[in-house]
């Protein structure tokens, strides 16, 4: 078996090959950022911050202008310095200590009008602007309507404003979601590079949220979420409508990215967001502390999970593709799916990465022994989540109270529940994600850009890259440098031991309580139906 040290060399040697082809000056991808000016939204999220990166690291741009909001009494500055302390720009910081100089602030929020840029700002960037990456989005799966239809409706439709009164365009890219069309309709069926009919029009829907109030807006569109899961991947897929429309004339490109995952090798393994606690990651990580002890998901299908770094390189290839067809005078717009579907991964197969590969990197911070139920079933979830989750919760709650600690398992185990929930379309059903555009994309690469730029999903070891996710939700969420290694395996060894033993004498105890409950409410009835004459 690997070891995470032997994949760490590996890794090490793919960055060392990448660097040395970076400096080589032969790559044609880099030569279209060359003294380039980029605009970016979403570039303080996990997708945006990496590709940031990455294009810093293997270009000689000129500029990046990045679309941030004021928020929790931050200023834009303030926001900026906390995204330039994630660890994701420690290599870079190296290579170019300066590198920060090139980043420029655009204050702004994409749901207001005009995305919230002043004039002076909106005719600055008209003028100077070559390419436009359009990554902000809520992925928030609960987010209410009206917000989710300002962000990733309107929000785009002013992207491509912008974009049409860019004097100096060179591209524009897209990045919309793989399941943004992964409709019930389609499950187990294909999902094309293509568009789909749109649901509903982009600018009646962002009328109705403009007029309509939170609650009459979510109810009208109700009906829909019979066919998408959520808001999120309904009002993505309304957003790709306006690209189709409004971008007509515009060289301008789409690009759908799967389940996006922790950095497979650059620039460091592993590299994950604080933010992907809210995600899939967030799974992982109860797993991986020990306190997710269920999951609903069917562990037949095949799930689509692609590492950050491959999303990255095709987004800033499919910028610079996207500019040489529109000189060539090819106007169709192009649609990138960034999937594993020459390289499917189940999820029985994820769990056996966790079981036997991730014990082995174990974190010392676990909070019991690691080992969860994987079930499909909906109603067998509930009765394991309320065993396993609730019961427990309150217990150690209960014991937290009498002793004047703060009660917090019981709310810890609502998110756990909410988490899983919100990701129980995913994990319960799978799509044919066609990928012929990109394979094309990676195929049309010389051979030094293969190598910076690596967009080929089935270059990827999905077993590998399952094994680096949860080396990478250890080290950057969980915050355990490995260490104490050989201590976690052997508290995780003791707590097999208490498992094993607590768990039939919980059960057993339950048993015991529930039956005596069930007996005492049998007796009282049948006291009050004789007191009243009924006879059974």
């Amino acid at each position: 078996m690997t070891t995470i040290e032997e994949i760490e060399e590996e890794a090490q040697r793919v960055n060392d090959e990448i660097k040395k082809e970076i400096l080589s000056g032969h790559s044609l991808v880099q030569k279209f950022y060359d003294n380039a000016v980029v605009f970016v939204t979403g570039g303080s999220g996990f997708v945006g911050k990496h590709m940031i990166e990455k294009i810093l690291r293997s270009s000689n741009i000129k500029k990046i202008y990045i679309l941030l909001r004021v928020k929790k009494g931050r200023s834009v500055q303030d926001r900026l310095k906390i995204v330039l302390d994630d660890s994701v720009f420690e290599e870079l910081l190296k290579e170019q200590p300066n590198f920060a100089e090139k980043l420029q602030v655009i204050e702004g929020d994409c749901c207001e009008d005009n995305l919230g840029i002043d004039e002076k700002n909106w005719a600055k960037l008209s003028d100077e602007v070559n390419v436009i990456i359009h990554s902000a989005a809520t992925t928030n799966f609960r987010e209410n309507m009206k917000s989710a239809t300002f962000i990733n409706i309107k929000g785009t439709r002013d992207i491509l404003r912008l974009a049409q009164a860019c004097k100096h365009l060179k591209s524009i890219v897209h990045v919309s979601t793989a399941y943004s069309y992964a409709t019930r309709s389609r499950i187990k069926g294909d999902v094309r590079e293509d568009f789909y009919k749109s649901p509903i029009p982009p600018e009646t829907m962002i009328e109705l949220a403009n007029n309509l109030d939170e609650e009459k807006l979510n109810a009208m569109m109700k009906p829909f979420l019979h066919e998408w899961p959520n808001s999120y991947t309904f009002t993505k897929a309304i957003g790709e409508e306006l690209v189709r429309v409004m971008g007509e004339d515009l060289p301008i490109c789409i690009v759908r990215p799967a389940i996006v995952i922790s950095a497979y090798r650059e620039p460091m393994l592993g590299w994950l967001d604080d933010k992907n606690v809210y995600g899939a990651s967030g799974m992982i990580l109860g797993l991986s502390l020990g306190v997710m002890r269920t999951i609903i998901a069917d562990n037949n299908i095949k799930i689509d999970f692609v590492p950050v770094d491959i999303v990255s390189n095709v987004i800033i290839t499919a910028a610079a593709e996207t500019q040489d067809r529109h000189i060539r005078g090819e106007r169709e717009t192009i649609i990138y799916t960034v999937s594993g579907i020459r390289n499917p991964m189940t999820w029985k197969e994820i769990g056996d990465v966790l079981q036997i590969k991730t014990r082995t990197i174990i974190s010392s911070k676990t909070l019991w022994y690691c080992n969860a139920v994987v079930t499909p079933n909906k109603f067998f979830y509930f009765i394991l989540t309320v065993l396993f989750h609730y019961i427990p919760a309150i217990i150690i709650d209960g014991c937290c109270m009498l002793v004047g600690k703060k009660a917090r398992f019981l709310t810890l185990y609502r998110s756990v529940h909410k988490l899983s929930s919100m990701f129980s379309y995913f994990t319960n059903n799978e799509w044919k994600f066609e990928d012929a555009n990109t394979l094309r994309l990676h195929n049309g690469l010389s051979k030094t850009d293969k190598i910076i730029y690596n967009c080929d999903m089935y270059s990827v070891d999905m077993i590998e890259a399952g094994f680096i996710w949860s080396y990478g939700v250890i080290k950057y969420l969980i915050k355990d440098d490995g260490k104490n290694r050989e201590y976690a395996l052997k508290k995780q060894k003791i707590m097999k031991i208490l498992h094993y033993i607590i768990l039939p004498l919980y059960l057993y105890a339950l048993y015991k309580l529930t039956s005596g409950v069930i007996l005492y409410i049998y007796f009282a009835i049948s006291m009050i139906c004789k007191y009243l004459y009924v006879y059974f």
